[in-house]
């Protein structure tokens, strides 16, 4: 925002947290304005227009008046796929998951069905301007009763595996990674509330789970869930496909940028295993965040788009929502403390392994948009708390 400010000759200082921006123009810098916003969805084909408009900006080929045109057209263009496409989505991307995490036959149909439930539910909340922060609460109790109602009929499958698979489009993994990626690069306002927010999602779909398990089984009897057993290296592979359709579409990805997000989930996977034969889990996690975090970012400069496109897909093979999910059922559900403690642990530290792995990649291969405004870097306008600072020295 500096850098765009710069180029239509009105410099500015900015401070942005996840639900505020505070700027200060330098033709007035007696007044410090607040802007109030509110988190959304990732949507990687509005980011990759909103770049594509920031490069054009900065090279002086539009006016402010064709700028913001361009901009109010981003933000209205119906770039959003199908409702009936997004269900689909969300039942492909909890099979896949299922296979993933470890999930048997019963476990993998289970949570294609359970989670294309759960997409409808959500899909018809948002459309119904239903409080975000409720739609959680419903999807958590919506995934335990139908999947307990499922694993009542068909044992031998695993409750916990089939309700994590079916919310993982909407655990707050990624979140956590970026707020502890913020926190590590001293962004301890925008960091710490971020994180204050991935845990609140963490704890309110987990509540919801909670309720709908005690609804089920006071109803019927869910037998107890089987182990997960660890996915060989074909059927891993033959999920990278479909995941990568499946996320491609929940994030509002181009379908021009499909094979780079499909090359970044095979690097990721790849980086991932190969570490994994060397190094422990968390040094794994880190090297495979390293070479996505090298790779998106010469993806960047060669193709003059955001790194961002690479970047997200790769980070969703490593993220941690997963365990701190896992952590928290086995608190509140299995009454397993010091197993559910361990889980929590290790999702802390698989952020922090994937935040070093990127923190690396940004000086083995800093990103474009760092480098660039790190050149054209101006002294910006102090802010109003910097001023009176200033005033009482």
């Amino acid at each position: 925002m500096e850098t765009v400010s710069r180029s239509l000759g009105n410099p500015a200082a900015f401070f942005s947290t996840p639900t505020a921006i505070f700027v200060t123009f330098e033709s007035s810098p007696e007044s410090t304005r607040l802007i109030r916003v509110y988190p959304v969805d990732v949507n990687l084909a509005k980011y990759a227009r909103l770049y594509e408009l920031q490069r054009e900006i900065d090279e002086e080929s539009l006016s402010i008046t064709e700028a913001w045109r361009r901009l109010q057209d981003i933000e209205h263009c119906n770039d959003e796929y199908p409702m009936w496409l997004n269900i689909v989505a969300f039942g492909l991307a909890g099979s896949t998951i299922a296979v993933l995490i470890g999930g048997n036959e019963i476990v993998q149909v289970s949570a294609a069905f359970v989670g294309s439930i759960v997409g409808i539910v959500v899909s018809i909340l948002l459309r119904c301007n239903f409080p975000a922060h409720l739609v959680n609460v419903v999807a958590g109790f919506i995934a335990m009763i139908f999947a307990g109602a499922i694993h009542a009929f068909f044992p031998g499958g695993s409750v916990v595996l089939t309700v994590t698979s079916a919310l993982v489009v909407l655990l707050p993994g990624l979140q956590l990674t970026v707020s502890v990626n913020e926190l590590a690069t001293q962004n301890l306002a925008s960091g710490s509330a971020r994180f204050a927010g991935a845990m609140t999602t963490l704890l309110t779909m987990i509540f919801g789970v909670v309720m709908g398990n005690g609804f089920i089984t006071t109803l019927i009897n869910v037998p107890a869930s089987s182990l997960p057993v660890p996915p060989d290296m074909v059927r891993s592979s033959l999920v990278l496909l479909p995941i990568t359709v499946a996320f491609g579409i929940l994030f509002r990805g181009r379908i021009l940028d499909g094979f780079w997000i499909l090359l970044s989930t095979v690097i990721a996977f790849v980086s991932l295993r190969g570490a994994s034969e060397i190094l422990g889990p968390f040094g794994a996690v880190a090297v495979a965040a390293l070479i996505v975090g090298v790779s998106s970012n010469l993806f960047a400069r060669w193709k003059g788009l955001p790194s961002a496109i690479m970047l997200m897909p790769g980070l969703l093979l490593l993220v941690p929502g997963s365990l701190g999910f896992f952590g928290m059922s086995a608190m509140m559900i299995g009454d397993d403390f010091p197993g559910g403690v361990r889980l929590i642990a290790n999702m802390m530290l698989t952020a922090v392994s994937i935040v070093a792995g990127l923190l690396l990649a940004g000086v083995v291969s800093p990103a474009e948009e760092a480098a660039s405004t790190w050149r054209t870097a101006t002294s910006p306008a102090p802010l109003a708390d910097e001023r009176a600072f200033d005033n009482d020295k």
